[in-house]
């Protein structure tokens, strides 16, 4: 664990910053720590930690997606993160009272994709042509699997789960569950669900991307993927340390599309909390058309936050212990500078 800056160094840095315009604010004194999970939550800050510094005062620390709602829901709270990106369905459920965080904005917009062997691009018109087709869905019962079920539902397509024990049926779209991109190919379908950076490397099995979930979704503004949150103590402590800091994740997308592969899991990599573990991140996978794939990009919560309601919504409407519908104090009510 890095050192907080200690007060004396805090203040040099306040000082230095009299009278020069766009001076970032000085760091709080003690260590912020910053979690997100690994994959494309991680990439979006990816800039951020690689500029990152011994003496910053913050850590930035990338955890298996699995173990990221813990970090917010410790019951000693000086154990929990910070600063926090999780998806914006746990968000809602554990946090969207507001009492303790606050949702800063949306860091990813979705980075799911329809791959197929069969050409034909399928759309928001032919949506219909999955009817009676087996689907392999990542992640069934979390974000990926619910916004896929929300998109058929909300085109009016009728959608069943096959398991083991159900069988296929002619009159809706067959869902099952895949564990990530490795069952392309080697479990039969005719179409795979699956996320950016994989999506675009299936090519070598013989597949393509033929559907857009995001633009089925909704159109070219995807969905609210990942969630930034903040706890409220901070917010009231350091709120300009925050906008700061706010401000760098808004313009972090464009450094992605500069930098290698290799950087950027090197880059995850040195910021693994669990340091015996990489990330999950393949650097031969990370090439500008996947890396734009991922849908990220930075919205303010103030600016967001009637899309982020609509999208938990549709998909309470799928699952109605999914997620739950927050609070309108669970925004954080600044804009765009």
């Amino acid at each position: 664990m890095k050192k907080g800056f200690v007060k004396g160094v805090a203040l040099a840095c306040a000082f230095v910053c009299v009278g020069l315009s766009g001076c970032r604010p000085s760091v709080p004194d003690g260590e912020i720590t910053v979690y997100m999970p690994d994959g494309a939550p991680a990439l979006a800050l990816a800039k951020l930690m690689h500029e990152d510094t011994e003496d910053d005062g913050v850590t930035y620390r990338v955890v298996d997606s699995s173990l990221i709602s813990s970090k917010v829901t410790n019951r000693d709270a000086a154990k929990n993160a910070d600063v926090c990106v999780l998806p914006v369905t746990a968000a809602a459920k554990l946090l969207g009272t507001g009492e303790t965080y606050k949702m800063l904005g949306t860091v990813t917009h979705g980075n799911l994709y329809l791959l197929a062997k069969e050409e034909g691009a399928i759309t928001a018109e032919n949506l219909s042509t999955l009817v009676g087709k087996k689907v392999g869905v990542l992640q069934m019962t979390s974000v990926p699997g619910l916004t896929f079920k929300a998109t058929l539902s909300s085109h009016g397509i009728a959608w069943q789960e096959v398991t083991n024990e159900g069988g296929m049926v002619e009159d809706k779209v067959n869902l099952f569950a895949i564990s990530g991109a490795d069952a392309v190919g080697v479990i039969e379908a005719d179409y795979f669900m699956i996320a950016e950076p994989a999506a675009s490397a299936q090519s070598k099995k013989g597949y393509s991307i033929v559907g857009n979930v995001q633009t089925l979704y909704g159109g070219e503004n995807g969905f609210p993927q990942a969630a930034l949150v903040a706890k409220n103590s901070l917010l009231v402590e350091h709120e300009d340390w925050v906008k700061s800091f706010v401000e760098r994740v808004d313009g972090a997308s464009a450094w992605l599309t500069e930098t290698d592969g290799q950087t950027l899991v090197a880059t995850v990599n040195a910021h693994m909390d669990d340091r015996t573990s990489e990330t999950s991140l393949k650097a031969p996978l990370l090439t500008q058309t996947a890396l734009a794939g991922c849908g990220i990009r930075f919205t303010y919560a103030a600016a967001d936050f009637e899309e982020v309601n609509a999208f938990l919504t549709k998909l309470l409407l799928v699952n109605d212990k999914a997620t739950a519908m927050p609070s309108e104090n669970f925004y954080w009510t600044y804009f765009e500078p």
